[in-house]
């Protein structure tokens, strides 16, 4: 899952890691999706304020929320 979320990233990003749009999964609203390349890792963030981004690591998440993940990126592309 990991790999296909990383390719609509880079497809939808147009050359930048990260997508900024508000999103929900189960509840918990995100503002963002972020791949970083160096560290092979996905991000969804929270931003609280200017100065507070929490964020969760993508494969900590169960595999019914990164699918969730997975389709609500999808959607952009149809």
């Amino acid at each position: 899952m990991k790999e296909k979320v990383i390719d609509l990233i880079q497809i939808l990003g147009a050359g930048l890691n990260e997508l900024v749009f508000d999103f929900e999964i189960d509840g918990v609203k995100f503002n963002s999706i972020e791949w970083v390349p160096e560290e092979d890792q996905i991000l969804l963030h929270i931003f609280e304020d200017e100065e507070t981004d929490w964020h969760c690591d993508f494969e900590g998440i169960d595999i019914d929320k990164q699918i969730k993940v997975y389709k609500t990126i999808l959607t952009f592309l149809n």
